[in-house]
């Protein structure tokens, strides 16, 4: 055998092992975590939120024999989790995701998540927003002047209606009657409280 063969065959064998060896480095690197436990477990979030999915979120837990699980799990919808927080994280048969269904300290105090604005419009100063019904008739009125923003309902008769409580909170309120009288009608008592009540 020349010695052109031998070193191509030292070659080849060399590449082989290599081969092999890489192989069984990718297999190690690739090995699987343990299955998240099946049932309702405790777990931690220690990531809230994925880098590309929406809803998902990375929670550890500790099985009975010690082992460790982690998981991205998806989120029931309104769910506020922060890191470090305790949820409850049920694994249904034959699914394939954990699902967050729960924050375990619920009684703590949670600030409320902050809305983002969906939609901004810009009104100039000589521009307003109107509001009509599909019949060109005219409903609301937007517009602002040196005193702020100005509403205006462009019907002559309008009803507000609503099922529950009504609350007007402000630094000072005026009522005003242009023409007509003002009347207020309840089913109860009709309570005034203030520092001074003046009656004309």
């Amino acid at each position: 055998m020349s010695s052109k063969d031998l070193k191509h065959e030292l070659s080849g064998s060399r590449s082989s092992s290599e081969e092999a060896g890489s192989a069984f480095d990718q297999l190690l690197a690739t090995a699987s975590r343990p299955a998240w436990p099946e049932g309702h477990v405790i777990a931690t979030c220690i990531e809230e939120r994925h880098p590309t999915l929406t809803g998902r979120m990375r929670v550890r837990c500790e099985d009975a024999r010690g082992c460790l699980h982690e998981a991205w799990a998806a989120s029931l919808h309104g769910l506020s989790v922060r890191v470090s927080d305790r949820v409850l994280v049920l694994k249904l048969p034959h699914q394939p995701d954990a699902i967050v269904v729960g924050v375990v300290d619920g009684f703590t105090h949670r600030p409320e998540t902050p809305q983002s604005v969906a939609h901004v419009l810009e009104m100039k100063r000589d521009e307003a927003l109107q509001v009509n019904a599909e019949n060109g008739q005219p409903l609301l009125h937007i517009a602002r002047n040196q005193q702020g923003p100005v509403i205006r309902l462009l019907q002559a008769d309008t009803q507000v209606e609503l099922p529950g409580k009504l609350r007007i909170t402000a630094g000072a309120i005026e009522m005003r009657a242009r023409a007509g009288a003002v009347r207020i009608d309840a089913s109860d008592d009709v309570e005034i409280v203030g520092e001074a009540i003046h009656l004309n």
